[in-house]
Formats: C-alpha cells, sequence, structure tokens
C-alpha cells in the first residue's frame, strides 16, 4: 500500500464554485501542459534534467500537484493560453454544470490544506479560509480506506473514467505518444 499510496492524507470535502473548480484546474493543466502552437509541439511540460527527480520524473513541475477530476466532464484544449484551457462540458451525470453553483469536492489533506497552491493560486481562495470551507474530513488516513476497501473487494480491477480528454487530438494524440516514449521509452 506504501507503493500504491505514498502519502500521509485524509481525505476531505470542501464547498467550491464552479468557477473555482475550474479555476483549480486551469492551474493544474497549466503545469503539466504546453500551450502549442504547432502539432509539432510537446503536449506536456519536460524536463530532461528532471528525469531523476522521483517527484518530477521527467516533468518540469512536481507530479503529485497535477490535478484532473471526476464527476465533470471536460476538455482540456492545449492550443488555449492559461485561463483558456479548460471547458467544463456538463455534470458527468448529464447535468448542467454552473460556475456559479457550490459544488462538494472531494480532495486529500495536503491539497485541502493549500497544497500545491492550486486552491489558493488557482482557485483564488485565501488560505485563511480553506478550513471555513471543509465540510468533512475522515479520521484515519487514505491508505487505511484503500486497504480496506481492497480486502473487501479481493480483485481491484481499475478502469479509466473517460470523462476528459486532450484537444484538439490530430495534434494532441500523437504529440502525447512522442512524449510518452521521452518518460518511459519503447
Amino acid at each position: 500500500m506504501f507503493k500504491l499510496y505514498r502519502y500521509e492524507n485524509l481525505l476531505f470535502v470542501l464547498r467550491m464554485t464552479g468557477e473555482e473548480i475550474r479555476k483549480h484546474l486551469e492551474f493544474s493543466y497549466d503545469m503539466w501542459t504546453n500551450t502549442m502552437t504547432s502539432p509539432d509541439d510537446h503536449a506536456l511540460r519536460l524536463n530532461d534534467a528532471s528525469k531523476d527527480d522521483q517527484q518530477r520524473t521527467g516533468f518540469q513541475y512536481m507530479t503529485f500537484n497535477f490535478d484532473s477530476a471526476a464527476g465533470i466532464d471536460y476538455e482540456v484544449d492545449l492550443t488555449k493560453p492559461y485561463g483558456q484551457k479548460v471547458r467544463i462540458l456538463q455534470m458527468s451525470n448529464g447535468q448542467p454544470f454552473d460556475e456559479k453553483k457550490w459544488y462538494q469536492v472531494v480532495m486529500n489533506s495536503y491539497r485541502a490544506n493549500g497544497g500545491g497552491e492550486l486552491l489558493i493560486r488557482g482557485a483564488g481562495i485565501p488560505k485563511d479560509s480553506l478550513d471555513n470551507r471543509v465540510i468533512w474530513h475522515t479520521d484515519l488516513d487514505q491508505r487505511h480506506y484503500l486497504t480496506e476497501e481492497i480486502k473487501k473487494l479481493g480483485t481491484v480491477n481499475p478502469q479509466p473514467n473517460h470523462n476528459w480528454r486532450f484537444i484538439p487530438e490530430e495534434w494532441t494524440k500523437p504529440a502525447l505518444e512522442r512524449d510518452r516514449k521521452l518518460l518511459f521509452g519503447k
């Protein structure tokens, strides 16, 4: 379990507006993706000097600060500049997504306490108001709950949600394949 989830994080539920969610994602995707100006550009922000750094593994920034989201369907346009990359299409259950509405968002304690600055610099939530956003949190770390769930299920067969994608695909699919080879070989 320490290899699967190495950090001592609790599970938190925070209140966030739809606009804050989108801005949080904008900040995250800006850290791990480029703004492509041609099909030959990298899709990801890579840095050869960081290949041996376990917290960057070839990326420019720390990989544990790269967030995506479940429960919403969205596109990330890698030809758009920061602030215009993420377009939330709808809730994954088909209901409309509203930037003015309040949502309950699940995240780990590192992120909920301002780690990575995605909530602070990205979503624009003042650090001293994060505690007021907390609706609930677990008493034990996530590793405990993951272990219990795996024991209960016996076998786990994780599947991708397919709730978000990079566009335009005619640029991003070949670029991501090139970047994957640079990161992992083969």
